[in-house]
């Protein structure tokens, strides 16, 4: 059962990652819930006012565009130090509540060292709905001491309980998840400008560069997020080290980010998301795994599970058809 549990809090911590990083940087963990974020105080001279309100303006009608659609396939990694590196892809629909099936592989780190040490599976699927996410378990030995159970659940609001202010911080980030926030942030930089036109996987492409006080992030608005929420991040940021995050965002010619790039220095190590988008407006046809072979991480990590197994709960009423991962 420890095994089980080493596993579950692990497939959890680099899901609830990724989950910031899939649909937009990092640091949109801190969405403003679709509401537009102003641009931060352009630079002191007056030639970087102009390169700054120039950029501003181009990204206002980028997020103008983003905002009108609801859906894409995504591919990103991220890496933390020598912690962990990771990959996802899929397609994600944030029409009504994020809705994502994702293929998640753990390509290194001590995290995945750890798993290939105990057998475990480094490529997992991974489904998004708007209460929470699911990550199922592949390995014959885990799935056994999961009384035949193949998926976990994640609930938003048990992780919100669980982690304090950064779990809130996912929650938020899970209900309000879409490109448009990758812009958001961008616009939100004092010292956003343009770089210069690049070739992005063979789109021509837009690239504004920009970086953000991390204590910006932890005090802007979330939905759910209390003000003792958002001193306890700053904290948090201040412990860890993590001063300032830059964003990299790349916009196509259609006026849709295809690359966004944020990277943080903590005391851990660099944390760097990339998130490529393509194919804007795909149909997304995702649905929670059955009742029945899913196991609730919550009834997992509590001391009646080795005994008598978790409470039966009645099927999930069905919804979307699940969508190739």
């Amino acid at each position: 059962m420890r095994t089980v549990r080493a596993a579950a809090s692990a497939a959890a911590s680099a899901a609830v990652l990724l989950s910031l990083a899939a649909c937009g940087p990092l640091g949109t963990s801190a969405s403003s819930g679709g509401a537009t974020i102003p641009a931060g105080k352009p630079a002191a001279t007056p030639a970087g006012r102009d390169v700054t309100t120039q950029a501003v303006q181009a990204l206002a009608l980028v997020q103008k565009k983003t905002g009108t659609v609801h859906s894409a396939a995504v591919e990103s990694t991220l890496s933390y130090g020598n912690v962990m590196s990771m990959t996802m892809k899929g397609a994600y629909d944030w029409s009504d509540g994020v809705h994502s099936a994702m293929t998640m592989s753990f390509t290194g780190g001590r995290l995945a060292s750890m798993l290939r040490k105990q057998g475990m599976s480094t490529t997992e699927q991974v489904r998004y709905t708007p209460d929470a996410y699911y990550v199922r378990m592949s390995v014959p030995a885990i799935t056994a001491q999961l009384h035949g159970k193949h998926w976990i659940r994640y609930g938003w609001n048990d992780l919100s309980a669980r982690a304090g202010a950064s779990g809130s911080y996912v929650k938020g980030m899970a209900k309000n998840a879409d490109p448009a926030q990758s812009v958001q942030l961008a616009l939100s930089s004092p010292n956003v400008r343009k770089v210069g036109v690049e070739n992005v996987r063979g789109v021509t492409a837009t690239h504004y560069t920009g970086t953000l006080d991390t204590a910006q992030i932890a005090d802007r608005q979330v939905p759910g997020v209390s003000a003792a929420d958002r001193a306890k991040l700053r904290e948090q940021l201040r412990a860890e080290g993590a001063s300032t995050e830059s964003i990299d965002l790349w916009v196509s010619k259609d006026g849709l980010p295809v690359k966004a790039v944020t990277r943080t220095t903590t005391k851990s190590g660099t944390m760097s998301a990339t998130v490529y988008y393509a194919h804007f407006g795909l149909t997304v046809r995702v649905t929670a795994p059955p009742a029945s072979d899913t196991a609730d991480f919550a009834e997992l990590t509590s001391p009646s599970w080795p005994a008598g197994g978790p409470p039966r709960r009645p099927e999930r009423p069905g919804g979307r058809t699940p969508a190739k991962a």
